[in-house]
């Protein structure tokens, strides 16, 4: 498909700061950009249609984390994790428009699956709550969770018209329950089939192939074995999704018709891919931290 793209903004603007981080954000500046924004054209998702539109001013956008906190993240890699989170946050909140709302649910999953908060919190009022690891990995439950939790009745139930949901799995190993079910449950989840989906694979157990039968895609899963390396696969995915995730977007084919919702969310989710594999496989002159392998 051949898309006729016109790319009218940068999505953040520039903050100058020290050291690898400012080329990282510098290049996500320059990298992830927009393309026709078209205020009218958003989608309001209900759960039965989620093409369905409305006219209302106020957009909302709800970033799902879902968070391996089993036993083997016990450590190093969970004490990282939860550094790069913290710092992550303020970036978050430069992601959007003004008129656009962006809210943050994060759901844990070792032997139970729980949310860091009982609700999703709007970015500027959201305090990373630092979290410990034990038990096994019940991913299957928490794609079941995900999936209640993700609509009208529920995580979702904004008035205002929605974008999409971004969600980012992140997981250091196999899960020791029925990913498989829970993820055909999930599947059949309107806000999921529409949604931004992007994981990472922490350590040298994690599968990657079973983490792009999650996203649908390889170009939407990267992988980190230290942790700087996982310091810089957090940012570039959480940030660049959600930049992407915030935008309205019109595409027109070879013929210069309109291409349907569907199609816009679809060429979102390969905007996200290319964006993620260009920004993982950037000049390596940018010194970055990896020497602290686990």
């Amino acid at each position: 498909m051949s898309n006729d793209k016109t790319a009218d903004q940068k999505i953040l603007n520039d903050q100058p700061s020290a050291g690898a981080e400012t080329n990282l954000q510098d290049t996500m500046a320059e990298k992830v950009q927009t393309v026709s924004v078209q205020p009218d054209s958003l989608l309001d998702f209900d759960d039965d249609d989620p093409l369905s539109a409305t006219g209302v001013s106020r957009k909302s956008l709800v970033i799902f984390f879902l968070i391996d906190t089993s036993g083997s993240m016990k450590g190093t890699k969970m004490g990282e994790l939860n550094t790069v989170m913290e710092e992550l946050i303020p970036e978050i909140r430069r992601v959007g428009e003004a008129d656009t709302e962006v809210k943050v649910a994060v759901l844990t999953f070792a032997t139970n699956v729980k949310w860091m908060y009982s609700a999703p919190i709007p970015i500027e009022e959201f305090e990373w709550a630092r979290l410990r690891a034990d038990g096994v990995t019940s991913m299957g439950e928490a794609f079941r969770e995900l999936s209640v939790r993700m609509s009208r009745n529920s995580f979702l139930n904004s008035p205002s018209l929605s974008f999409a949901p971004v969600i980012f799995l992140m997981t250091d190993g196999y899960p020791s329950d029925d990913y498989k079910e829970g993820l055909k449950v999930l599947k059949n989840n309107s806000w999921y089939k529409f949604g931004l989906k992007a994981a990472l694979g922490i350590g040298n157990e994690a599968n990657d192939d079973m983490l792009a039968e999650f996203t649908g895609t390889k170009d939407t899963v990267v992988h980190a074995y230290s942790g700087g390396q996982l310091a810089q696969m957090i940012k570039i995915i959480a940030v660049t999704s959600s930049q992407i995730g915030s935008k309205s977007m019109t595409l027109s084919d070879d013929t210069k018709h309109e291409l349907s919702e569907a199609d816009v969310y679809a060429a979102k989710q390969k905007l996200l891919g290319e964006q993620i594999q260009e920004l993982v496989n950037q000049d390596d002159s940018s010194p970055v931290p990896f020497d602290t392998g686990w």
